[in-house]
C-alpha cells in the first residue's frame, strides 16, 4: 500500500512524469529514484507476479478438474502452467500491438461471457428462499440435474450478443468483434459507442433478467424436491 501510494502521488504531481510512468513505469522511476530502490521495488513486483500466478494456477487446474477431465490434480497444474507460458510467449514476441493491446483484448473478451455468468449466478440466488441441498449439487441425478438448458443458452446467448457490442480494433485476432454496433445504428466499429463497452452490461443483463424471467418455476421445483435426510431446511 505504502508503494502503491506513492507511485500515485508520483503521478499525480507532474503530467510530464505520468505520460512517462505510464510509457515505461521502471525507466521513469529509475530517473529520478536513487538505484537502490529499484531493488525493492523490483523485489516486490516478482513476488507478486509469482504469487498471482501460483493463485491462477490452483484456481484453473480446479476448474479443469470440475469441468470433468479426468486427470492427476498435479497434471492439471501442468497442463495450465504450460497454456499460461505459450500464452505469454506469443503475446511478448509473437503478437503485433504490444503487450497491453493483447491483454486489454484478452480481458474484454473474456469479461463478456463472464458478465452474463454473473447476471445469471446473482439472479439464481435472488430467486431462491432456501439453502442448496448440497449433496445434490455433486450428484447429476439430483435436483439440478447436470446440465440445464436454459442457463447455458442464456449464457450462449448474452455471449454473442455482449461480442457483438465490444471493440478490439488494435488486436488483431479480435478485430471480428463489434459486428452488431453497426445495424444497431450505434455508429460502428469506429463511432461514438465503440469503446463504450456496452456488450459486458449487455451480457449481465440478458443472464439476470432472463434468469428471473425463465428460472422462477424450475428454482421452485428444485426447493419444493424433498431434502435429504437428517438435513432441516434452512430458511432465508
Amino acid at each position: 500500500m505504502l508503494l502503491l501510494g506513492t507511485g500515485l502521488l508520483l503521478a499525480a504531481s507532474d503530467a510530464e512524469l505520468s505520460a512517462a510512468i505510464g510509457a515505461d513505469p521502471i525507466g521513469a522511476l529509475g530517473s529520478i529514484l536513487p538505484t537502490w530502490f529499484l531493488v525493492p521495488f523490483v523485489v516486490v513486483a516478482v513476488l507478486g507476479l509469482v504469487g498471482g500466478a501460483l493463485l491462477d494456477i490452483y484456481s484453473s487446474g480446479l476448474s479443469l478438474l470440475a469441468a470433468g477431465l479426468r486427470v492427476p490434480r498435479p497434471v492439471a497444474a501442468g497442463i495450465d502452467g504450460t497454456l499460461m507460458v505459450l500464452g505469454a510467449v506469443w503475446v511478448v514476441f509473437l503478437a503485433t500491438g504490444g503487450f497491453f493491446v493483447q491483454f486489454q483484448g484478452f480481458l474484454i473478451t473474456l469479461g463478456v461471457p463472464i458478465a452474463a455468468w454473473c447476471g445469471i449466478f446473482l439472479a439464481d440466488l435472488a430467486l431462491r428462499r432456501r439453502d442448496h441441498a448440497e449433496a445434490d449439487l455433486y450428484d447429476p441425478r439430483g435436483r439440478y440435474g447436470a446440465v440445464p438448458p436454459v442457463p447455458l443458452l442464456l449464457l450462449v446467448l448474452g455471449t454473442v450478443l455482449g461480442w457483438g457490442l465490444v471493440t478490439n480494433t488494435y488486436a488483431g485476432w479480435l478485430d471480428w468483434q463489434g459486428y452488431l454496433l453497426g445495424p444497431l445504428g450505434l455508429g460502428g466499429r469506429d463511432g461514438a459507442w465503440a469503446y463504450a463497452n456496452l456488450g459486458v452490461l449487455a451480457a449481465f443483463l440478458v443472464g439476470l433478467l432472463g434468469t428471473l424471467l425463465l428460472r422462477r418455476a424450475a428454482v421452485r421445483a428444485q426447493e419444493a424436491a424433498p431434502l435429504p435426510a437428517g438435513r432441516p431446511p434452512v430458511v432465508r
